[in-house]
């Protein structure tokens, strides 16, 4: 890398980073005045009381907790995992509690024209950290990816770690109680990733969530996302608009499942439109840990044929 090149990136990730910042100030300000306005529901008890019980006639005021002054774990909320599907919830985790999320493995297989690509990507996680009632912290890491390109006289191989991402997850309403919730999640891509497994310049964007509680006990999630990242040509930047929703339900007792579309349009980027459909059952055990397994299938030409995993969220 030239010193000229080096410098670049480094202005791309300064501006973001300040940008990011200066964004996630405003959106927890305006968050907990909205949050504040509204009336929650009372949380979930999940051990012998640490802090008097909310009744429901006087929801709990847990605005003073923060990451050095942890949430009382009798006042926490009911158990709630990003993962396993691609959209995301707007709840947040409890100030002062982390909740880790990851796959144990997943494995990519891809035949587009007789090039085929297998990618394996070994124990991606998410570290979420309870900054403030409605405010958490993530941060995203890959440790080690495998990518295998064959097929038609070609064939490649990129292994190593791969991009780090920094998120905000901050809550608008309904993170402890409500038939809907919503909430904005602004994130921030840095190249960590090894040739082969990152173009090596600085991404982020924007997701916003919503969840929706159905009749017969359904659970609706969706979101649109808009995802800043370098084009095809490495010239410049484009945007993806990404836009899912998914739809569970419980099966027995502490075993659910969903069923998921998403679609990624490019705009500006030189790739094409893809679309998936994703499926896949999850496994509480206790109330703070759930196990899960999916697949999630593309259903359009160019996406990506398969990809399998399993995975565990805990808190703590």
């Amino acid at each position: 890398m030239t010193g000229e090149c080096g410098l670049v990136r480094s202005a791309e990730r300064c501006v973001v980073v300040a940008a990011l910042a200066g964004l996630c100030g405003s959106f927890a300000a305006t968050a907990r005045a909205s949050a504040m306005a509204g009336v929650s529901a009372p949380a979930l008890s999940l051990d012998a009381a640490e802090a008097p019980a909310a009744s429901e006639s006087a929801p709990a005021d847990k605005w003073g907790y923060t990451l050095f002054n942890p949430t009382p774990r009798s006042l926490m909320r009911d158990f709630n995992a990003d993962r396993p599907d691609v959209t995301e919830s707007p709840y947040t985790v409890d100030a002062g509690h982390y909740q880790l999320e990851f796959s144990f493995v997943e494995y990519t297989h891809d035949d587009d024209h007789g090039v085929k690509t297998d990618g394996l990507s070994v124990l991606p996680a998410n570290l979420r950290i309870g900054v403030l009632n409605n405010l958490e912290i993530d941060l995203m890491a890959n440790p080690y990816e495998n990518v295998l390109t064959h097929g038609n006289g070609i064939s490649s191989r990129a292994s190593g770690y791969g991009d780090m991402a920094v998120r905000a997850k901050v809550n608008f309403w309904g993170n402890d109680g409500g038939a809907t919730a919503g909430g904005v999640i602004p994130f921030l891509t840095i190249p960590t990733g090894q040739d082969g497994l990152s173009d090596h310049h600085v991404e982020g964007g924007v997701i916003f969530p919503l969840a929706v509680e159905l009749p017969a006990g359904f659970d609706l999630g969706t979101q649109v996302e808009f995802d800043f990242d370098r084009n095809k040509k490495d010239d410049g930047y484009g945007m993806e608009l990404v836009q899912t929703v998914t739809v569970g339900h419980d099966i027995v007792k502490n075993l659910s499942a969903y069923v998921e579309y998403v679609g990624v349009s490019p705009i500006d980027t030189g790739q094409t439109y893809l679309a998936y459909c994703d499926t896949g059952l999850m496994y509480l055990i206790g109330e703070n840990m759930e196990v899960d397994v999916g697949v999630n299938v593309g259903v359009s030409d160019h996406a990506p044929d398969y990809l399998v995993f399993s995975g565990m969220s805990f808190r703590y």
